[in-house]
C-alpha cells in the first residue's frame, strides 16, 4: 500500500481509536472529511493535519507553497478561513543551511499571503529521515458556521473547479519534463508543470463559502475526482449521479496523464474543489468563479441514498466506485520503470496496459461483494484488446478468484495467455461479436439468474450436453451454436448442469467498466 490507507484499513484500525469522547467534537475522523470541527464558545473551529514531502527535484520555494496551501486547503473547504498553523520540519543530517533557510522563509511568506500566523512547530535533523519532510502541518481557524461533505443535499448540483488530475499532471510534468518533451509539445508540458501553483483550493473554497447555497465542499486528493465524489456521497449518506462527459479535463492534463497511462479522474488532484450547491444559487456561484478566472462546471446531481452512486458515460450508466489504488504513486515512485515501458515495443506496451487495467478491475471487484457470486471452483476473467485474435493477446489470471474467509481473493496477478478456458471462450465470442472484450464466469443459481432477469440482461441458454458430460471440444461447439442464434451480443450465457463441470454463467462486456457495472447490479439485487 502506498499513499493514504484504504477504506477497510481506516474502518478496522482508525475510526474506533480516537481517544476520549468529547462533547465539543462536532465532526471527528471520518472518511471523506477534510478537517475536524470543534465547538468553541459560540462558534466553531476547523482543524486539519497533513504530512508534506517534496518531489525529487522540487525547489524549497515550491515545497513551501505546497506545504502552506495543502494544509490551508483542508480548513478552507470547511467554509472557515485558515488563520493559524504549526509545522514539524524533519531534515536529513547534512542538509544545507541555505536550503533550510529558504524553505522556512518561503513557508512564512506564503502563510503571510493567506493571513496565516505560524504559532509554533519543530525543526530538527534525524538519521531516519532521507529527504526534507514536513512530518505534519496543523492548520486551524474559527468561524460562526461551517460547511462539510456531510452537508450535501438531495437535488444539489455537483460542481467541480479547474479540472481533474491537477496535482498528478503538475508533479509529473515538473519532475519528468525531459521525458515528456520527447513526445509532447513544449507548451503542453510547460502548462502542466505550471499547475503546481494551482495545487490549492483556498481561493476556490473562499468563493464558495460566500454563497449561501453551497452545502458541501471537498478537495479531490488521493484517488482523484472519482474518489472525492464518492467520499462526499458516503459522508452525506446520499446518492450521486455524475456525467463523466462533462468533467473538466484540460488538454495539458489529458496529455500528460495519457502519456503515463493514467486516467485523470482517478489520480491525485489536490487543487480540484468538488462542491454541492442548491440549483437556484449555482448560476451565481459559476459567475463568481468566472470573475475570479477559475474554471468551474456542473457535472452532476446529488440524489437519494436509495439510488446509489452512478456515473454516465457514452450513453450508459455505471456504478461509481472509488479506485482501489491511486495509480499516480506507482508512476511517480517508479518513474524510471515507466519510462522504460514507454520505450518498449507496441505489443509489449499493449500487454502491460491490458494486464494493468485488468488488475485494477479485479482489485475493485475483490473489495466489493463479489464472494457470493463466485463458483465453488473459483472464477476467472479474461480481457482482450479491440484487435486481439490469439490466446497470447488475451489477459487473464493464472489461478482464480476464490473465496477466502468470505472475501474474494485473486490468487495471482494477470498475465497474457494465462487463462486458457476463459481466454478461448472470449475468442470464440469475438468471432461472432467482435465488440466483446471481457468475460467472467460466475455461479449459476436462481438468485443470480433472477437478478439478471430483473436487470433486463440478454440471456442466452446453452443446451444440456448429452449424458450431462461435456469435453472442451463439445463446449466450444455448443457455444458457437448458441452465438450463431443470437442477433446481438448477449449479456449472459447460461451453462447448464454437467456431471464433470459446475453449473455457471458467463457474463460478457464490451469494456471492463461495463462488465464491472453488470456485476455490481447483480450484487445489489
Amino acid at each position: 500500500m502506498i499513499g493514504k490507507v484504504n477504506d477497510d484499513f481506516f474502518q478496522r484500525n482508525i475510526i474506533a481509536s480516537v481517544g476520549h469522547e468529547n462533547s465539543r467534537v462536532v465532526i471527528g475522523p471520518a472518511m471523506g472529511v477534510d478537517a475536524a470541527i470543534l465547538r468553541v464558545g459560540d462558534g466553531y473551529m476547523a482543524i486539519a493535519e497533513d504530512p508534506i514531502f517534496p518531489s525529487l527535484n522540487m525547489s524549497p520555494e515550491d515545497f513551501a507553497f505546497l506545504t502552506v496551501h495543502i494544509g490551508a486547503s483542508d480548513v478552507a473547504v470547511m467554509g472557515i478561513r485558515p488563520r493559524y498553523m504549526t509545522y514539524s520540519l524533519l531534515l536529513p543530517p547534512g542538509t544545507a543551511e541555505a536550503y533550510v533557510g529558504s524553505l522556512i522563509a518561503n513557508i512564512s511568506r506564503y502563510a503571510a499571503e493567506l493571513g496565516i500566523a505560524i504559532v509554533g512547530g519543530h525543526t530538527g535533523f534525524y538519521g531516519a529521515v532521507t529527504v526534507p519532510t514536513i512530518g505534519g502541518i496543523t492548520v486551524w481557524g474559527h468561524g460562526d458556521a461551517y460547511v462539510s461533505p456531510k452537508g450535501a443535499r438531495e437535488g444539489d448540483d455537483i460542481v467541480m473547479t479547474k479540472g481533474a488530475g491537477v496535482e498528478a499532471a503538475a508533479l509529473l510534468a515538473y519532475e519528468l519534463k525531459d521525458q515528456l518533451l520527447r513526445s509532447l509539445p513544449a507548451e503542453i508540458v510547460k502548462r502542466a508543470a505550471a499547475r503546481l501553483r494551482e495545487v490549492s483550493v483556498v481561493r476556490d473554497a473562499a468563493i464558495a463559502a460566500r454563497n449561501p447555497g453551497v452545502h458541501a465542499m471537498h478537495d479531490a486528493t488521493e484517488g482523484g475526482l472519482k474518489r472525492g465524489l464518492w467520499e462526499i456521497a458516503q459522508a452525506a449518506k446520499q446518492g450521486i449521479a455524475v456525467r463523466r462527459d462533462d468533467i473538466l479535463i484540460p488538454e495539458d492534463i489529458r496529455a500528460v496523464c495519457g502519456y503515463f497511462g493514467l486516467d485523470p479522474w482517478e489520480v491525485i488532484s489536490e487543487g480540484t474543489l468538488v462542491l454541492t450547491c442548491a440549483p437556484e444559487y449555482t448560476p451565481e456561484l459559476l459567475a463568481a468563479y468566472g470573475e475570479a478566472g477559475i474554471p468551474a462546471r456542473i457535472i452532476g446531481k446529488v440524489t437519494g441514498p436509495e439510488k446509489g452512486c452512478v456515473y454516465a458515460a457514452g450513453g450508459q450508466s455505471f456504478p461509481l466506485v472509488p479506485p482501489a489504488i491511486d495509480q499516480f504513486w506507482d508512476v511517480f515512485f517508479n518513474a524510471a520503470a515507466v519510462i522504460q515501458e514507454r520505450s518498449q515495443r507496441p505489443e509489449q506496451q499493449r500487454a502491460q496496459k491490458l494486464c494493468r487495467e485488468l488488475q485494477e478491475t479485479v482489485n475493485r471487484l475483490c473489495q466489493r461483494e463479489l464472494a457470493p457470486l463466485l463458483p465453488e471452483i473459483g472464477a476467472n476473467i479474461a480481457y482482450a484488446a479491440a484487435d486481439s485474435e490469439t490466446l497470447d493477446q488475451v489477459a487473464g489470471i493464472p489461478g482464480r478468484i476464490i473465496r477466502v474467509k468470505g472475501k474474494a481473493v485473486a490468487s495471482t496477478a494477470p498475465e497474457m495467455g494465462a487463462s486458457t478456458y476463459m481466454g478461448n471462450t472470449l475468442l470464440i465470442v469475438r468471432k461472432y461479436f467482435p465488440e466483446a472484450r471481457c468475460v467472467i464466469n460466475l455461479r449459476n443459481n436462481e438468485a443470480i439468474r433472477r437478478a439478471c432477469r430483473k436487470g433486463d440482461y440478454r440471456i442466452a441458454e446453452m443446451p444440456v450436453p448429452e449424458g450431462y458430460r461435456q469435453s472442451d471440444e463439445d463446449f466450444a461447439r455448443d457455444l458457437e451454436a448458441v452465438l450463431r442464434s443470437c442477433g446481438e451480443l448477449p449479456d449472459v450465457i447460461a451453462i447448464p448442469d454437467r456431471l464433470n463441470l459446475e453449473k455457471l454463467i458467463l457474463l460478457l462486456g464490451s469494456t471492463l467498466e461495463e462488465l464491472e457495472g453488470k456485476i455490481m447490479r447483480i450484487t445489489q439485487e
